[in-house]
């Protein structure tokens, strides 16, 4: 399914410069850099709270002792 949307000509004059080098549909190129986005959001906010729990000494602590432990129930099979 698809529909339409109104984009500026600029932008659609930079999708149709994608789909040409890449020698995909405007569609599919649309798509792709939709996907980017939603990746580099998720991203952004993964990173962003990471940083909040690294800076709080309580909660990082708790983050340690779970790998500490998570590392001694794997074992090493290798041998």
């Amino acid at each position: 399914m698809s529909t339409t949307i109104r984009v500026s000509e600029e932008t659609r004059d930079r999708l149709a410069s994608l789909a040409t080098t890449t020698g995909r549909p405007m569609t599919r190129v649309l798509d792709d850099a939709v996907e980017a986005l939603e990746r580099k959001v998720f991203f952004d906010r993964f990173n962003r709270r990471y940083q909040e729990l690294r800076e709080d000494s309580a909660a990082w602590s708790e983050i340690e002792q779970e790998r500490r432990v998570e590392e001694g129930a794997l074992g090493d099979t290798s041998e």
